[in-house]
């Protein structure tokens, strides 16, 4: 059996508005409806239109970050060329003042504290008469060693000065004459190969004769000396001493 046919016009359905994303309003517990290929098309755009914004959005914000560097370059170069001091130009015999104290008087200061030529050399002359010299070594001198000399005559010379000193006569110098004449022959250096009696008197030992002078080994002063003052102590006289040299042929 067939519906009856319904009469008269049918009740408008309320049109459905659909959501900004395609969606319509559920009513009831009625499920929703398929959606539109509109409805896609507007998913697509709005999403676009998301990322669109959002690579806008970080352009602008990399132009933003390039664009004030160099702006507070300049802030910074301009901060510091206007601290920057400008240069000062000024005549060259100007004083210039630093903490109340000028250049001149500095100038003048020092000049007044550096002594002049004349005065240091003074001071150094004063400080050089001041400093003790240091004594310098002797020279070594060379010396040789004494050459004995063997002059007969300039012996018996200064034998006749000496006899004559000790208050004797022309006697006593013939006695003296005679006595050394056998002994030396009025040599210096006249010495006895068989017993060791050395020089004009024939000292034994020679080293007797130190007793008046260190040279009695060259000199005939020395020898000659101590001659006669062994004589004047053994014999008196040279001619107790000439009697005695006759007698045993020594003295």
């Amino acid at each position: 059996m067939t519906a009856a046919p319904q009469r008269g016009r049918r009740r408008a359905e309320p049109q459905r508005r659909q959501s900004i994303l395609g969606l319509t309003p559920r009513k009831g517990s009625h499920a929703a409806a398929a959606p539109s290929p509109v409805t896609k098309t507007a998913k697509y755009m709005a999403a676009l239109a998301v990322v669109g914004g959002l690579v806008v959005a970080g352009s602008l914000a990399q132009q933003v970050g390039q664009s004030v560097d160099p702006s507070l370059a300049s802030i910074v170069s301009a901060a510091d060329a206007s601290a920057a001091p400008s240069a000062v130009s000024a005549a060259d015999d100007a004083t210039i003042n630093f903490s109340g104290s000028s250049v001149a008087e500095a100038t003048k200061a020092t000049a007044s504290a550096t002594p002049t030529a004349p005065a240091a050399v003074a001071e150094v002359k004063a400080a050089a008469a001041d400093v003790t010299p240091v004594a310098e070594a002797p020279a070594p001198v060379e010396t040789t060693p004494p050459v004995a000399v063997d002059n007969p005559e300039a012996a018996k010379a200064y034998a006749a000065t000496q006899v004559s000193a000790r208050g004797w006569g022309a006697e006593q110098m013939s006695c003296l004459t005679q006595l050394w004449e056998r002994e030396s022959n009025w040599r210096t250096t006249a010495l006895n190969p068989d017993g060791g009696a050395y020089g004009i008197v024939q000292s034994l030992p020679a080293e007797k004769m130190a007793s008046v002078g260190a040279d009695y080994l060259t000199n005939y002063e020395t020898q000659i000396t101590w001659g006669l003052n062994y004589i004047t102590e053994t014999y008196s006289t040279p001619c107790g001493a000439w009697a005695h040299s006759n007698a045993v042929n020594w003295y």
